[in-house]
């Protein structure tokens, strides 16, 4: 595809914010190219989240444009910012479809704006990703150009309450978000925890912009629960933490992803322990702290692009592994055209930064085996180590 015209990016999203990685950016010049467009949400509450993404797509594409491209072809990104709005998404979108000048498609963080796009993305018959973890966008078969490198978290409920379940738990108390992610973990963990037996004593809702959480809160602990479930959105995870435990609970939390070092930082590494998950990966302070070469591999070359900084939330790993996955793809294919990379995805297995990402199943999800994890003092620990050395004892 020939390299767009900065007027032609103008009017393709007037309204988004542009940005392309800086190696691709000059790699546009140089004979045949693969544009990649992305919708993220690079401003607003939940920007740090789609900054993330970003950082794991460039750093991505500058290791596959130094390694060959897509099958000979520079791999261009352009990123749009979709201010955290699905409507803004669908403009974006259609856009950049419009234009006519885009050869994949990598969607939103945030679930919503996925959901609101990939229609008008499949009828185009575009090859496409989504990093967003709700179940809701991938339940369609029709969709077959929209593939996942992120987890799905439907998927992983019936494992929550069983580590829930493991831990002795009996009584469980879940707060959700109003957005598709959160409510849609939320009924899958509710539906799970009944089938394992576990009292749901109270379920809670909150907005992804409220800061006091008072009034949720204190039906929460009025209910008494053993463990709050928290199916949130970015940047709620860590104010509500933090006012969970300032309002006086000192039970275990659970989450629907891994506790970001960004999340902690917000609600205070004081009030960020004792919270279990289940997740492909997890989130490190220092490189050292990681022993899964894949990953230190990667956490490596993310600190020596970015002057010294590690991932503040895995959705860096989100932008990374999908990006590995289309790279794959494209080398299964032979070809670069949408219909070949589409078959081809049906072929490809590798390994990412949660273990193994395995398309041959036909289903147009990567992973589909999880680890369960505890954080505690700032480390997060394998939880049948942390039971078998009697962490839990010594928490309660």
């Amino acid at each position: 595809a020939p390299a767009a015209t900065e007027a032609a990016k103008e009017e393709a999203a007037p309204a988004a914010k542009e940005e392309a990685a800086p190696a691709a950016e000059a790699a546009a010049t140089d004979g045949e190219v693969f544009r990649i467009a992305t919708y993220l949400q690079l401003s607003g509450n939940n920007a740090m989240t789609g900054e993330n993404a970003k950082k794991g797509i460039d750093l991505a594409a500058k290791l596959i444009n130094e390694n060959g491209g897509f099958n000979g072809a520079k791999v261009v990104v352009d990123h749009y910012d979709t201010t955290g709005s699905p409507e803004e998404a669908v403009k974006i979108v259609q856009r950049v479809i419009s234009d006519g000048n885009v050869d994949a498609i990598i969607g939103s963080v945030n679930s919503n704006e996925v959901s609101a796009c990939i229609s008008y993305i499949n009828d185009a018959k575009i090859f496409n990703f989504g990093l967003g973890t709700s179940a809701t966008w991938m339940e369609d078969p029709s969709m077959i150009y929209t593939f996942r490198a992120s987890c799905n978290n439907n998927r992983i409920a019936p494992q929550d309450a069983t580590m829930i379940k493991k831990m002795g738990l009996t009584k469980v108390a879940i707060i959700n978000g109003t957005d598709d992610t959160g409510k849609s973990t939320a009924d899958a963990i509710e539906a799970a925890c009944k089938e394992q037996g576990l009292e749901v004593v109270e379920r809670q809702e909150c907005d992804s912009t409220d800061t006091d959480f008072t009034g949720q809160i204190t039906k929460i602990m009025a209910a008494e629960p053993e463990i709050v479930f928290e199916s949130l959105i970015g940047d709620t995870f860590g104010p509500f933490t933090k006012q969970l435990r300032n309002m006086g609970y000192e039970g275990l939390i659970g989450c629907k992803e891994c506790f970001s070092v960004a999340y902690a930082e917000i609600a205070g590494w004081e009030n960020a322990n004792y919270i279990a998950f289940v997740y492909p990966y997890v989130p490190y302070n220092s490189i050292d702290e990681c022993n899964i070469p894949v990953m230190k591999d990667f956490l490596e070359k993310f600190s020596n692009e970015y002057n010294g900084e590690l991932p503040t939330h895995e959705a860096a790993y989100r932008g990374w592994d999908t990006m590995m996955s289309m790279w794959e793809c494209a080398k299964q294919a032979g070809a670069n055209d949408d219909e070949s990379m589409r078959e081809a995805m049906t072929k490809v297995k590798i390994d990412g930064l949660g273990g193994t990402l395995d398309f041959t199943k036909g289903d147009r999800e990567g992973y589909s085996a999880f680890n369960e994890f505890i954080l505690v003092d700032k480390a997060n620990i394998p939880l049948d180590e942390w039971m078998a050395a009697g962490g839990m004892d010594q928490f309660k």
